[in-house]
């Protein structure tokens, strides 16, 4: 079975990868280090998750596109 493009998948994604670096407060940024990086867009900044979110949909779809060309 295919990976899932859901908004659920995505976030979970994010909260695998954690707060990138210039993203947390220590750094000048505006989110925890230790917050969920998913879940914290997700709720505080809903256009930035979608926008990402769309990214992260067509950058996984060419992927699946291209894999299938090879073989």
């Amino acid at each position: 079975m295919g990976m899932s493009l859901s908004r659920k998948a995505y976030r979970q994604f994010l909260n695998e990868i954690g707060v990138p670096f210039g993203d947390r407060k220590e750094n000048g940024g505006r989110i925890p280090r230790n917050a969920m990086y998913g879940n914290w867009l997700w709720k505080h900044d809903p256009i930035s998750f979608q926008v990402g979110y769309s990214e992260w949909v067509n950058e996984e779809e060419y992927r699946l596109v291209k894999e299938g060309e090879e073989n």
